[in-house]
């Protein structure tokens, strides 16, 4: 945990930090500069957000900080009607007030990417930049909690981290920490492949749906894609690609044909993504067969890892907590 999932989190703290910093500024002085400087920021913590997706347990579930930070749908028509009838202007009311789908990451991406962005921060009034400075406010105080939780623990708690290397009283890790590692990367590989890339590609029943491919107009979808796959990599071979402190070391003590596997898989995922020409959206309206090869290359992942690793470990797999909001 202190070499990666640690870290990870501290990443996301700053970032939103400098997100935050950045939505003042634009709304202080409505300018081009400003604007492409919190779009910017918005990517950059973006990145370290979606990386951190294969450590999405524990205090990120108990918090329930999806919903707060990253929720992946963004409801407009809500946000808009909300601004025009009972501004949420301030972090709490935000927290407190306000769906899901009017918050964190998504509803800042349809603020910043309108292509009106300036007229309406410069000419609204300032429920617009008070709504949005409060989202950026909250991101930033959700993500510091979560680290916080992580390194220094919550209400007289242990640090969560103890739970996974052995510091607290009940240490989980030789069993459940893994499990609990090995669980997460199997939730959200299925949610890659066949909620997001089988559905938009059409592989499911009903035809291709775009819609299932998460995002807006800042058109982020395929970075996302790229971190979400990094960090599982990182959880599985440790950071910076190899360090020993990964599952990898436990999986290629049992089987070096998996760990091998999984290595390549990992590899070829990432290839493939780096191939994709332009937004995620527009290669599969207009180069599938690029989009259909991440697809293939991550569910070889997925396969390997749902029924080798899965089995070598001795996981067992049911639900997770929010599989039901997995839906994307």
């Amino acid at each position: 945990t202190d070499a990666v999932i640690v870290p990870g989190y501290e990443a996301t703290a700053a970032a939103s930090s400098e997100l935050r910093e950045t939505l003042e500024d634009l709304c202080a002085s409505p300018t081009d500069a400003s604007l492409n400087t919190a779009q910017q920021a918005w990517r950059d913590a973006r990145a370290p957000v979606m990386r951190s997706e294969a450590t999405w347990f524990g205090p990120f579930v108990d918090r329930r900080s999806e919903g707060l930070m990253a929720w992946p749908q963004t409801d407009p028509e809500r946000i808009e009607a909300m601004l025009v009838n009972n501004p949420a202007t301030t972090e709490d009311d935000v927290r407190n007030g306000l769906a899901s789908t009017q918050r964190g990451l998504g509803a800042i991406e349809y603020l910043l990417f309108a292509p009106d962005t300036l007229d309406l921060l410069s000419d609204s009034s300032a429920s617009r930049c008070g709504y949005l400075i409060a989202l950026g406010l909250l991101i930033e105080s959700e993500a510091n909690s979560i680290l916080e939780t992580w390194t220094k623990g919550e209400d007289g708690d242990v640090p969560y981290s103890g739970y996974f290397t052995g510091r607290a009283s009940s240490s989980l890790i030789t069993t459940q920490a893994v499990a609990e590692l090995v669980r997460t990367q199997v939730f959200l590989t299925r949610t890659l492949v066949d909620m997001h890339l089988a559905a938009a590609l059409g592989l499911r029943e009903g035809g291709p749906d775009l819609s299932a491919i998460p995002g807006g107009d800042g058109f982020n979808a395929l970075d996302d894609l790229r971190n979400e796959v990094l960090g599982l990599r990182d959880m599985y071979v440790g950071a910076d690609g190899d360090d020993g402190l990964g599952i990898s070391d436990i999986v290629k003590g049992l089987s070096a044909e998996t760990d091998e596997r999984m290595r390549e898989s990992f590899e070829n995922s990432l290839k493939a993504i780096d191939a994709v020409e332009g937004p995620l959206r527009v290669a599969m309206s207009e180069r599938p067969e690029q989009v259909q090869a991440v697809y293939d290359r991550l569910r070889e992942l997925q396969v390997t890892l749902n029924t080798e690793v899965v089995s070598l470990l001795g996981v067992s797999v049911g639900f997770s907590d929010t599989d039901g909001d997995s839906m994307r």
